[in-house]
């Protein structure tokens, strides 16, 4: 069984909540979990409060090969927690488009 964290969506319409949870991997996204590890409010104006996690549970379940989803990994990435697992967009300039390249419905 493939386990992966990732959000579970709460709350009502134009006001999400979300859980963090250990799922496995064919299940839907609403549905049975296996752990709950912790919730995120991103309205919440309170930093400490946006995102409460269980850490050394989630540290636990990247530990026996839980794929975290990539929200999940920079929501636990921001909360100090470093792991091989967490998986994350590597920082850097996005590809611009060759300058050779004329834009359609030029003329020469």
């Amino acid at each position: 069984m493939a386990v992966k964290l990732r959000l579970k969506r709460m709350g009502r319409t134009n006001g999400p909540f979300f859980r963090l949870n250990a799922i496995d991997s064919r299940s839907p996204r609403d549905g049975r979990v296996i752990e709950e590890l912790g919730h995120y409010d991103p309205r919440n104006k309170d930093q400490a409060k946006q995102f409460v996690a269980k850490l050394d549970r989630c540290r636990h379940w990247l530990d026996v090969g839980a794929q975290p989803s990539e929200t999940v990994s920079s929501l636990l990435k921001k909360q100090g927690v470093e792991h091989r697992m967490l998986k994350l967009p590597k920082p850097g300039k996005p590809k611009a488009a060759p300058a050779d390249a004329k834009p359609e419905g030029a003329t020469a």
